[in-house]
């Protein structure tokens, strides 16, 4: 699959799979358990870095390495482990896709990932197959969440970040009980 195809398929796995925001007709995240039973490999993990590249078209895209701290469903057969997704910015240029999920560097994550041709993770469901990971303060607990499931972290709500309504906290210990008992 080539760079162009690679987007399209993106593009079409965030639309078609999950829903987008701000398409006609709603908007239905996936749960958990679909997450997890769509994903190839679910991971925990701390990001590296990210850098954005271009292809041969000119199109924009962003690599990110994680450094894998637990493979929770499939196998990976290097760490650091690469995920890319479309958009990004590169010199004065600027793609940006709406729902893309973001990583940056330092944060701890929890990735539901499907695999390119070249065994790269995609991030499933565009901004809803990654977590965030932190420690709670007031109980120490490590906690998840993303604007889907479970809450944001702190840093999040402070910049004004929601999540939705019937969302509640999620411990890590649960996520990965819930992840590693939902697999066929």
């Amino acid at each position: 699959m080539d760079l162009k195809s690679f987007h399209n398929w993106v593009l079409a796995l965030g639309l078609l799979g999950s829903g987008a925001p701000g398409l006609a007709g709603g908007f239905q995240p996936m749960d958990v358990d679909q997450l997890t039973r769509k994903a190839e490999i679910v991971l925990h993990a701390k990001v590296l870095g990210s850098q954005c590249q271009q292809d041969a078209e000119g199109r924009v895209y962003t690599r990110i390495e994680l450094q894998v701290h637990e493979v929770w469903k499939g196998s990976v057969k290097s760490s650091p482990f690469v995920v890319v997704h479309g958009g990004g910015s590169l010199q004065r240029r600027h793609t940006v896709i709406s729902g893309q999920v973001e990583y940056s560097t330092g944060d701890e994550v929890v990735a539901f990932l499907v695999l390119n041709q070249r065994q790269e993770g995609v991030t499933l469901g565009l901004a809803q197959g990654k977590f965030s990971v932190w420690t709670d303060s007031a109980t120490g607990k490590q906690m998840v969440g993303n604007a889907f499931h479970g809450s944001l972290p702190p840093q999040a709500q402070k910049m004004g970040a929601t999540a939705t309504p019937s969302s509640s906290p999620v411990s890590l210990a649960d996520l990965r009980k819930r992840v590693q008992g939902a697999r066929p």
